[in-house]
């Protein structure tokens, strides 16, 4: 029968047997284990050794302090005689008689050893969204240099059309003024600048229309 030993810093070490077709041995700090290793550093189902074609091997169950082999950290560990291994701080023993070496030999084995593959770190920091940019005011399809000047086109249009409104107001009331002025006698009531100008015959009258 394979045989396993504990060995915990300070206390008597613990050795256990297994039937060879025994398929899987539980091993953590949990009382439900098939193998109960008091360490703290031991998580309460830490790892499994499994019987495979050709041996066993020990496979860890995301436990925190996971398990080594010549302190480096392993996923799953070929377990062979005489081996360096550690349960978190644990160490544990393995050995198989040469009897059941031969039996094991007739069995195809394909080694399962490997390394824990790199957790990726959480980023728990918030996205930083990119920050706005200014957006040149111009229409869609025109040059920004093309929609300013059209628009200071437009600026001066509209001020030339207020200035030449105003210029022509004040010839027509400058006009009226000095109409006014023309007629001194009290009987006289003017029709205004432009009623005036129709009554003295400055703008030609239309003839009435006749029937023959």
């Amino acid at each position: 029968m394979p045989r396993v030993c504990i060995k915990v810093h300070g206390k008597n070490a613990q050795p256990y047997r297994f039937a060879l077709d025994r398929k899987v041995v539980r091993m953590g700090r949990s009382t439900d284990n098939d193998i109960v290793i008091d360490c703290p550093s031991v998580s309460s189902h830490h790892c499994e050794m499994k019987r495979i074609d050709g041996g066993y091997i020990l496979e860890d169950k995301d436990s925190t302090n996971g398990i080594k082999l010549d302190d480096q950290r392993m996923e799953i560990i070929d377990l062979e005689n005489d081996l360096n291994i550690l349960v978190g701080d644990a160490s544990l023993d393995f050995e198989l008689t040469d009897k059941e070496k031969d039996a094991l030999a007739d069995e195809d084995h394909v080694p399962k050893q490997r390394a824990p593959l790199p957790k990726k770190k959480a980023n728990n920091e918030p996205r930083k969204r990119p920050a706005p940019t200014a957006t040149p005011s111009v229409r869609p399809g025109v040059p920004a240099p093309l929609a300013s000047t059209q628009t200071s086109s437009g600026s001066n249009f509209a001020v030339t059309i207020g200035l030449l409104f105003l210029v022509l107001m004040a010839f027509y009331f400058g006009m009226a003024s000095k109409h006014s002025s023309t007629y001194k006698r009290k009987d006289y009531s003017s029709k205004g600048l432009w009623g005036d100008m129709w009554s003295n015959g400055t703008f030609p009258k239309k003839k009435p229309a006749t029937s023959e």
